[in-house]
């Protein structure tokens, strides 16, 4: 006998009965799958970042020749903030107004020394080998952590850390007069970007993307233009379009990365900062017929 009406919705489908479970378990399916699909999505994001990270580091390689460091950044950041205006402006004086000003200072920081410290090196080492240690980040990523906001390494974790950072010093060349400079400096980049990962996402997490990147590129236009007055003379029309270039690039990575920290974990996006390895190595081979050496190979397998 079909049971009554009354009964069959008190007994099958009010919060109390037995289906309440199931209900409950729906719910959850639901939001595992949204987070399965915004992982996916995220992990698209931050591909298509690093596939133009990477063309940005071969223009910045070429730049090199005839900019100074401080020009190339200025010019990348005043292109970012040039990008940036217009969907401020649309948003409204208003949408500007933070209550994390020391944050966003932080990372406008971290960010701009680390291109700064990254476009210096690659003046005066293999492309691959920049690219390598700086994408190294992911593996800084947790010490980070582990010092800023106390979160606590798993056991689990530290054998792949120690392989990571053997590969590092494999990479940095080391010798009896001591370390490569240059190596060391692309490094300390990757310290800086973990720093600035970190930040970002604990920024994404109450902060739209239009208000981080703002005050990143004009933090740190800021801090960096002081640097490169008197460094624009005598710089040739393809130094000029080459930068612009990377200012371009450079602003739709900041883009990529952000949305991509603000859907998925850090520790789920940022181990794919290392396909710009494999990308830098094509890019070093095409344009520069620079080959990876043995320490490069060696270290790039530990890492």
């Amino acid at each position: 006998m079909r049971p009554h009406g009354k009964l069959f919705y008190n007994g099958a489908f009010s919060r109390a009965g037995p289906a309440a479970p199931l209900i409950s378990t729906a719910a959850g399916l639901r939001a595992m799958t949204q987070d399965s699909q915004n992982a996916r999505k995220a992990i698209y994001l931050s591909l298509l970042m690093v596939s133009l990270a990477s063309t940005a580091a071969a223009a910045t390689k070429f730049a090199s020749g005839v900019a100074s460091t401080a020009a190339i950044v200025t010019v990348q950041y005043l292109v970012c903030t040039l990008l940036c205006l217009p969907r401020i402006l649309r948003a409204g004086s208003g949408n500007l107004r933070s209550r994390h000003l020391g944050l966003h200072l932080l990372r406008g920081v971290a960010g701009v020394l680390g291109f700064y410290l990254f476009y210096a090196s690659l003046q005066h080492i293999p492309l691959v080998d920049a690219m390598l240690l700086r994408q190294s980040a992911p593996l800084v990523v947790p010490l980070v952590l582990w010092i800023w906001l106390r979160e606590t390494i798993l056991p689990a974790a530290w054998l792949p850390l120690l392989a990571g950072f053997c590969g590092i010093a494999v990479i940095l060349r080391p010798s009896p007069e001591g370390l490569s400079l240059w190596h060391a400096g692309g490094l300390a980049s990757a310290v800086t970007l973990a720093v600035s990962m970190v930040a970002t996402r604990r920024l994404v997490a109450t902060e739209p993307t239009s208000r981080i990147l703002f005050y990143y590129v004009v933090l740190s236009l800021a801090c960096v233009t002081p640097f490169a007055i008197g460094d624009f003379a005598h710089i040739p029309a393809l130094g000029w379009l080459a930068m612009l270039y990377i200012g371009a690039a450079i602003y739709w990575t900041l883009e990529l990365y952000t949305r991509a920290y603000g859907m998925a974990p850090t520790a789920l996006i940022a181990p794919i900062n290392y396909f710009a390895v494999v990308l830098a190595a094509f890019w070093g081979w095409v344009f520069w017929r620079q080959v990876p050496d043995a320490w490069s190979l060696a270290g790039s397998v530990l890492v």
